[in-house]
């Protein structure tokens, strides 16, 4: 950060824009940085998550603050941001003051941070495509600690979050995010949205968790990953031979389903997929 630039005195000076021109950092592509500008699509996705009066946020990759800036108009109690570039926590960890409290950056690898040290209600955030999906996995098991989730994804990464059975697109993680949350596509973006812009379109989508959980120890969740990778490994293959490793006679169990001995797993059912999974535990 050049310590010749001058400070900003308050708040209601920034601006996503202004905080760029100011330090001119270069755009990582190795972060996955796609930074969002425009104040009344960033004001939209903080918008859909409805009334934030008192709720503890978290934001991942901030970058120069378009959905920051956001979220702190609203009446949040805390926002934190996890950066991974060590420029952009500089940036933040300057302007902290700014918000009496209400602001804190964490320097943290998203992936790996653990979130219940910071139990946030929800998370809002323009995702880095490189880790949307291993962040959507290791947030999972624990969906239920959050009161929602608005997440920005590759288009084709969001098709496959709420497809529905018989579809290219369904597959274990359509199973996964729709037994541990109602998930909704919010609106679509263009890649000129985005600075620099992105090769391919993406996608704002809502989680809302259900609480709970029927099958809450992460072991039986980690059993329910394995039997979703065997059904899916081999689409076009018969999936009564992808759960013979589970159970003992798999052909029967989905027949009682009311599916036929060459059912495929994505013409099975999310609620049908737990039904196999509660036969297991």
């Amino acid at each position: 950060m050049n310590s010749d630039t001058p400070p900003f005195c308050s708040c209601e000076e920034l601006s996503a824009r202004k905080i760029f021109a100011t330090y001119c950092f270069a755009v990582r592509r190795s972060f996955g940085q796609n930074f969002l500008f425009d104040e009344k699509i960033n004001g939209r996705i903080v918008a859909a998550a409805g009334d934030l009066d008192g709720k503890i946020v978290a934001e991942i990759g901030p970058g120069p603050g378009g959905l920051t800036l956001e979220i702190l108009k609203r009446n949040v109690k805390k926002l934190y941001l996890l950066e991974l570039d060590r420029d952009w926590i500089d940036v933040w960890r300057s302007l902290e003051h700014l918000f009496h409290g209400r602001l804190e950056i964490i320097g943290a690898d998203a992936v790996k941070f653990d979130m219940e040290t910071i139990s946030p209600d929800v998370i809002i955030s323009n995702l880095p495509y490189n880790i949307s999906t291993p962040l959507l996995f290791r947030w999972l098991p624990k969906f239920d600690a959050y009161e929602q989730l608005l997440l920005m994804f590759q288009k084709e990464v969001a098709d496959r979050l709420y497809a529905t059975p018989s579809t290219k697109a369904y597959g274990k993680l359509s199973v996964l995010t729709q037994w541990k949350s109602q998930v909704c596509k919010i609106f679509d973006l263009e890649p000129g949205s985005f600075f620099p812009p992105p090769k391919v379109k993406s996608t704002l989508v809502k989680f809302v968790p259900y609480g709970g959980d029927r099958l809450q120890s992460r072991e039986k969740y980690h059993l329910f990953v394995e039997l979703l990778t065997s059904a899916f490994a081999h689409r076009r293959k018969v999936v009564a031979k992808a759960f013979a490793e589970f159970l003992n006679d798999p052909t029967r169990m989905l027949m009682e389903l009311g599916y036929d001995e060459n059912v495929r797993a994505e013409q099975i059912s999310v609620e049908d997929y737990v039904k196999i999974l509660e036969r297991i535990v």
